[in-house]
């Protein structure tokens, strides 16, 4: 557990900007550049959209 904490003090800004990057997109697909052992860059981000198998109103009610 000592490393855990370890590891999670030493988060440099560039690591914390790219996770929040990839909890905002959710679902995804991402290409990231690193240098010396820190993303850089985030050259490609696609959302996708997963589908679900469950029935889906096409005309949702619109709320008064």
């Amino acid at each position: 557990m000592g490393e855990e904490m370890e590891v999670v003090e030493n988060v440099t800004t560039r690591e914390k900007q790219l996770i929040q990057f990839i909890r905002e997109l959710g679902w995804g697909e991402l290409r990231i550049r690193v240098e010396n052992g820190q993303p850089v860059l985030i050259y490609e981000a696609v959302r996708i959209m997963k589908l679900e198998e469950k029935s889906v109103s096409l005309y949702p009610r619109r709320k008064k």
